[in-house]
């Protein structure tokens, strides 16, 4: 009889055990990250004994033989926190010590802050795992280490390409003067033709008469934005002329010129002027201005102009002037300065000829920038920024308007925000616009998660059963994903609970039955004496 007793006495600790495990899943429930346990029982040794069929066994009752861990998905609670953190699948953060301790504890409960010192931290201090990123591959790289957002400003980036497209106007207006004329001579005025494009340089003016017959001969030598340059071989033009004769368009140069009463046969020189750096707006027909940033992450401003300085008549292209300038207040003669020029060739579809390639040119801003800065230009297909096919300049009898232009460097910023994306990428949002990933969380898995050790403060650590945690990236060989702006909530099913806890209720009581019942026989036997 003594024997029922204490089965009767296991059966009430197992079932007390089960209401403990119960009572901690509904203390929980509310707990983010929570698993839930499950109290699993086992029969105790049998005792034989000897019947009249033969041996037989008695059992000696029940015994608690696990609390199992429940590692069902939990549900997701939506935050305003971009490091509120929950892993949708299998894995958990890995969180340390940030005093150097060695061992690591895992976790789901994503609840994680900016510490003082910039530590990513859950509410116990422990700081969250994860992998550098190589600022240039892009990639996490090295071993797992605490993740610590800097509040430094970001680096600059020196602007070293710039893409500029626009088009430009085909029939815009001449811009350019003529002066320098001696009109003591057989040219009594020169002008320029409406709706032409006389090209700016130095021109020469002679007038030859042979047996009676006058020839007037125009050499212009093409000079180009810099007032100094000559670019090209002279353009030749002659033509019989007679004394007071008013020529329109004189040879298709986009002059016209009076010839004088009297031919003395005399040599004339006139200049036709173009572009000019301290006068820019007066002298360009469009403008497109972008701001670039030196060596030490400061703006500035360069304009690009644009003259249409010709056409060929012949091929119909027509040629347009660019210069690249730096105002005065950027530039470190503290003058206008203009940092290169060019040529944009148009064929008579508007289309941009080979003169697009791009342009290397050297610019020199004010102090403390580094001098002779290497800026690439682009007009053309190709993009000097990102390298890829975009859109040229253009040509056509529209108002003249900038389509795109864009630059790669940008000034150092301050730390805005910090975003985390479903790969668990760590990025930094900076004032400059720029976003840099700066770490990738890491995850841990294990072949056997149920065996793991609860450690309190929703934390876990790894046994011998264990094993040693495999870590991966999140989404990598099995591991979930990560939802930012989310918690996990706690996976207890309260109606389960409430069931479990009835079931081990009737047990405690079925056992404690067999206890007062086992006590009243004993006491009968103990009335035999009487």
């Amino acid at each position: 009889m003594l024997g029922s007793m204490f089965s009767g006495i296991s059966g009430l600790m197992s079932n007390s055990q089960a209401i403990n495990v119960v009572g901690n899943n509904i203390a929980n429930v509310n707990t983010i990250g929570f698993k839930g346990s499950r109290a699993t029982f086992s029969d105790l040794l049998y005792q034989s004994v000897n019947g009249t069929a033969g041996a037989s066994q008695v059992g000696r009752g029940s015994t608690l033989t696990t609390v199992d861990t429940q590692f069902a998905q939990g549900s997701f609670e939506s935050t305003s926190e971009p490091t509120d953190l929950a892993i949708g699948g299998k894995g958990f953060f890995i969180v340390k010590s940030p005093k150097g301790n060695i061992t690591e504890y895992y976790t789901r409960a994503g609840q994680f802050r900016f510490d003082k010192d910039g530590y990513l931290t859950n509410p116990e201090g422990l700081v969250l795992q994860g992998k550098a990123i190589d600022q240039t591959t892009g990639k996490a790289v090295g071993v797992d280490t605490n993740i610590i957002i800097s509040q430094k400003p970001s680096d600059p980036k020196i602007t070293s390409a710039v893409d500029m497209t626009a088009n430009l106007q085909s029939n815009a207006e001449w811009k350019g003067s003529i002066g320098n004329l001696n009109v003591n001579g057989d040219i009594a005025s020169v002008t320029n033709t409406i709706g032409k494009w006389p090209i700016a340089g130095e021109y020469t003016a002679q007038v030859t008469t042979v047996g009676g017959v006058s020839t007037l001969t125009v050499t212009a030598e093409r000079v180009g934005p810099d007032g100094t340059t000559k670019i090209g071989a002279p353009i030749v033009k002659s033509k019989v002329i007679t004394a007071g004769q008013s020529m329109a368009n004189f040879e298709d140069l986009g002059l016209d010129i009076t010839i004088a009463p009297t031919i003395t046969n005399t040599t004339q020189k006139f200049t036709i002027s173009g572009f000019d750096v301290d006068k820019p707006t007066a002298t360009a027909n469009y403008s497109s201005s972008i701001t670039v940033y030196d060596s030490n992450g400061q703006s500035h401003v360069v304009t690009v102009y644009f003259r249409k300085s010709n056409i060929d008549i012949s091929s119909n292209n027509s040629t347009w002037e660019w210069m690249a300038v730096v105002g005065a207040g950027d530039s470190a003669t503290g003058k206008n300065t203009m940092a290169a020029s060019g040529d944009l060739v148009f064929n008579s579809s508007g289309v941009l000829q080979g003169e697009g390639s791009n342009h290397q040119i050297l610019f020199n801003f004010t102090a403390p920038a580094k001098q002779n800065q290497p800026i690439t230009l682009s007009f053309g297909s190709l993009s000097s920024v990102s390298g890829n096919p975009k859109d040229p300049m253009t040509q056509y009898p529209i108002d003249s308007a900038t389509n795109y232009q864009a630059q790669n460097g940008y000034p150092p910023g301050t730390l805005l925000s910090v975003s985390v994306d479903a790969d668990g990428i760590i990025s930094g949002h900076y004032s400059n616009g720029q976003i840099i990933n700066q770490y990738q969380i890491t995850l841990a898995n294990f072949g056997d998660t149920v065996a793991l050790t609860k450690e309190g403060s929703n934390l876990f650590s790894s046994n011998n059963k264990t094993g040693e945690a495999y870590k991966y990236a999140p989404g990598v060989s099995g591991t979930g994903k990560i939802n930012p702006n989310s918690l996990e909530q706690s996976n207890v099913d309260l109606a389960t609970e409430f069931v479990k806890m009835i079931v081990a209720q009737r047990g405690f009581q079925a056992n404690s039955r067999v206890i007062t019942t086992s006590d009243e026989v004993l006491q009968e036997l103990m009335n035999l004496k009487r």
